[in-house]
């Protein structure tokens, strides 16, 4: 598979790695939906492209946690599937999916979980819903205090 990050006039680069073929061209009709493409090349070959919008390293982890739905207050179980310095992406344990429905975009959480490192660091974020799938929950960080244990982990 093919990787392709967009800049910040959301264009980016096909490049064929069965002949070298590129092309540069508009990603933003694929923004907020699915990422991989499957691009037939003038060389007649098909290639999956992945179509990369974010700007900040994501961690891929499976961290236990709770979170709380603020706007009706339920607390729920979760696992968080990655990690970055803006955000978080997350899914509720099985018992909680009937949750989701009560979740929307732009919806307040509160996550709270435990980083799988030497000391076992605390991590307790409000964070903005920005991405709902039917089985996962995108979410970007509310706050600007940076996380010192967050970044470290990171790293």
């Amino acid at each position: 598979m093919v990787k392709a990050y967009v800049d910040e006039q959301n264009q980016t680069v096909f490049l064929c790695p069965h002949c070298g073929f590129e092309r540069r061209f508009d990603a933003s009709p694929f923004k907020n939906k699915k990422k991989t493409l499957t691009v037939k090349c003038k060389c007649g070959n098909s290639t999956e492209m992945e179509i990369e919008f974010r700007k900040q390293f994501r961690k891929k982890v499976e961290l236990f946690g709770s979170c709380v739905i603020k706007k009706t207050q339920k607390k729920c179980e979760m696992i968080v599937k990655d990690l970055s310095f803006k955000g978080i992406g997350l899914e509720f344990l099985h018992i909680y999916k009937k949750y989701m429905a009560d979740i929307e975009v732009g919806d307040l959480l509160e996550v709270d979980f435990k980083l799988d490192n030497k000391k076992e660091d605390q991590i307790t974020k409000r964070c903005i819903v920005r991405l709902k799938l039917p089985n996962h929950i995108g979410a970007e960080f509310d706050d600007e205090n940076f996380s010192k244990q967050l970044g470290f982990y990171l790293m």
